[in-house]
Parts: structure tokens; C-alpha cells; sequence
């Protein structure tokens, strides 16, 4: 029954154990969030078995009451609310990350989605997850990864940068 069978029990309990290893907290930018508040989608994810915290939802950005033709894209919502809570992301140096780091709400994040509209500079954060199966084995692996990897080492080994 809505909205329960949209969550896979399986991605449910991969999702609780990334949490549940790393810490982290969740903030929902899906669809989810319209119309609800963060309280609200605390409850429903708890009534679906997810036993992370919700701490916020990310804005919407489209254009109230006109139909120009474009959307904004998700990472473009996801970058506002980290924008908000101070984190920055700086190609200078690493020394000048951390400083940034230091003053930041966030030390760093995933982005799990089956929709790949995220921005260039959100690349080592996003794990794409199938359309059909949501978050799988390898996705939830590849998250825990990242979140247990410094920002960094993310941004600044040379490994890193050699995969792309």
C-alpha cells in the first residue's frame, strides 16, 4: 500500500546499516520531500524501517506560477543547502579545504539518487543507484567508502584524480 511497497525492504536495511556504520545523517531531496516537512518524513521513513536520522530537506528551486521549459537540476538544490550550512568546496588547495572544512556544519556527504542531474563539482559524492533496485550492495559499499574517506583525500589524492 502507498507509499510503503515504493521502498524495497532490502535497500531499507542497506540503508540503515551505511547510517548505522558511518554516522550519517539524512537529508531527503527527493520528490519525497514536497509537501511534507522534516518531521513528517522522519515518520514516514520510520514507518518504512529507515532508522537514520532526517535532519533537514533541500530546497526547491523552480519558478513559482511560470512554465519556461526548464527545471533545476537536483544537484542545483543539493548545492544550495550545502551552500547554506557552510560547506564549500575549494580547488586550491588542501591546506585551504580544511580551513573551509574546519568552519563547515559538514565534513562530508553522499548523494544517492537513480537520476544523474548533479553538478561536476558533486562527482566524488554521488553513487548512482538503479532505477528498479534502488540502493544495492555495491552502492551502499561505495558509499560507505566515501564517507568514510576524508574530503581530502577525496579531493586531492592522486588516485582520485587518475580515475576520472
Amino acid at each position: 500500500q502507498y507509499p510503503f511497497y515504493e521502498f524495497d525492504p532490502d535497500a531499507v536495511k542497506r540503508l540503515n546499516r551505511l547510517t548505522d556504520l558511518t554516522g550519517a545523517k539524512i537529508v531527503v531531496s527527493s520528490t519525497w520531500r514536497h509537501g511534507r516537512t522534516t518531521e513528517e518524513l522522519q515518520v514516514l521513513f520510520k514507518q518504512v524501517g529507515i532508522t537514520g536520522e532526517v535532519i533537514d530537506r533541500t530546497p526547491s528551486m523552480h519558478i513559482a506560477g511560470k512554465e519556461v521549459g526548464y527545471t533545476v537540476p537536483r544537484g542545483c538544490e543539493i548545492d544550495k543547502w550545502l551552500d547554506d550550512h557552510d560547506f564549500q568546496r575549494i580547488n586550491w588547495s588542501r591546506e585551504r579545504q580544511q580551513e573551509y572544512l574546519d568552519k563547515s556544519q559538514i565534513q562530508n556527504y553522499i548523494i544517492l539518487d537513480d537520476d544523474s542531474d548533479m553538478l561536476y563539482n558533486q562527482r566524488e559524492h554521488f553513487v548512482k543507484c538503479p532505477h528498479l533496485t534502488g540502493l544495492s550492495r555495491k552502492e551502499e559499499r561505495r558509499a560507505i567508502k566515501i564517507l568514510n574517506t576524508s574530503i581530502i583525500d577525496l579531493y586531492y589524492s592522486r588516485t582520485n584524480r587518475t580515475k576520472k
